[in-house]
C-alpha cells in the first residue's frame, strides 16, 4: 500500500488541478503559493543535512558547470529555432538549469552509491545555481535594469537562501526537531502535491486560453524534456570515473523541480512551467528502471 502513496501524491494532484482551472490564481501575487511551498521544501530538506558529512570534491564543479549548460544551450539552441515563440527556449532553460534534488540521496542509497557524495552535490548545485541565476534570468530575458536585477535577488533570497539559513539555525538550537523527519518527510511530500495542483490547474487555464496551440506545444514541451532528462544522465554517467559514475548521473539527471517550477512561473509563462512536470515523470521513470535492474542483479 505505501509503494501506491506517493504515485498517487504525484498523479492525484495533476489531474485535480486540471478540473480546477480557477487554482491557477494561488500561483500568482499576492497569493505566491509555488515560491512559499518551495522554501518550505527546501527548509525541511536542509533540517536533516549533518554538515559534517560533507566532502566537497571537484566532479562536484564539474557537475555544476555541466547543470549551467544544460540551461544556456539548449535555451541558445530553441531560441534560434524558434525565434517566434518563446515558450520552448525558456522551457528548456528553466528545465535544464534546475539544480539537484534532495531526493537524490535517497535514489542514491537505494543503489548502494555515496550518500555524502549525492548530499555534497546536492547543496553545491543549488547555491551555485542560485548565485549564477542572478545574471542568466536578466540575460535571457533581456532586462538588465537594476530593478529585475534586485527583483531576481529578492526572489532567489526569499525561496532558498533564507531557508537554508533558518534550517541551520533551527538544527543548531532545537536538535530535537530530529526526531520527526518522517513527519517532515511526509509535510515535504503534502507541499509537492499541492503545487503540482497549482501547476496543473495554470496549465489548464493557458490550454482554455490557447485551444488551437494546445495540443503542439504539450508535445514539443513533453520532448524538450524527455531529451534533457536523457542528456542529463547519460553525461552524468560519464563524467568521472566509475567509482562515482551512478551518483554523477543522478546528481546531473535528478532535478530539483520545484525550483524550476517557481523560477518559470515566476519569470516565464505557466506553460513553460509545464515542461517540469513533464521531467518530474521522466526522471522517475529513469529512477524506477534502475531499482528494478539494480535489484534484479543483486537477486
Amino acid at each position: 500500500m505505501k509503494k501506491l502513496i506517493r504515485p498517487a501524491m504525484l498523479i492525484l494532484p495533476l489531474g485535480a488541478g486540471i478540473f480546477f482551472p480557477q487554482a491557477a490564481i494561488l500561483a500568482q501575487a499576492p497569493y505566491n503559493f509555488i515560491r512559499w511551498a518551495l522554501g518550505a521544501m527546501i527548509f525541511c530538506n536542509v533540517l536533516q543535512i549533518n554538515f559534517s558529512d560533507l566532502k566537497p570534491r571537484k566532479e562536484h564543479f564539474t557537475v555544476l558547470l555541466l547543470n549551467i549548460l544544460m540551461g544556456i544551450i539548449p535555451f541558445y539552441l530553441l531560441r534560434f529555432l524558434c525565434p517566434a515563440d518563446p515558450v520552448y527556449s525558456h522551457a528548456a532553460f528553466f528545465t535544464g538549469i534546475a539544480p539537484t534534488a534532495t531526493a537524490t540521496a535517497v535514489i542514491v542509497s537505494l543503489l548502494n552509491g555515496n550518500v555524502a557524495f549525492a548530499i555534497t552535490g546536492f547543496l553545491i548545485t543549488n547555491i551555485g545555481i542560485s548565485f549564477v541565476l542572478l545574471f542568466l534570468i536578466p540575460l535571457i530575458s533581456g532586462n538588465f535594469t537594476a530593478a529585475f536585477l534586485l527583483n531576481v535577488l529578492y526572489s532567489i533570497v526569499i525561496a532558498i537562501l533564507i531557508p537554508m539559513l533558518c534550517a541551520r539555525i533551527t538544527r543548531h538550537f532545537f536538535p530535537a526537531i530530529l526526531d520527526h523527519t518522517a513527519k517532515l518527510k511526509n509535510f515535504t511530500l503534502l507541499i509537492w502535491s499541492a503545487s503540482l495542483f497549482i501547476i496543473a490547474a495554470v496549465a489548464r487555464q493557458y490550454f482554455d486560453q490557447n485551444a488551437g496551440a494546445s495540443l503542439g506545444v504539450l508535445c514539443i514541451l513533453a520532448l524538450i524534456s524527455g531529451v534533457l532528462c536523457a542528456l542529463n544522465f547519460t553525461i552524468g554517467y560519464f563524467l568521472t570515473k566509475s567509482e562515482f559514475r551512478r551518483d554523477t548521473s543522478q546528481i546531473l539527471g535528478q532535478k530539483n523541480t520545484t525550483f524550476a517550477l517557481y523560477l518559470a512561473l515566476e519569470y516565464s509563462t505557466g506553460i513553460a512551467a509545464l515542461s517540469t512536470i513533464f521531467y518530474v515523470l521522466f526522471h522517475n521513470l529513469w529512477n524506477s528502471i534502475q531499482l528494478l535492474s539494480f535489484h534484479g542483479k543483486r537477486k
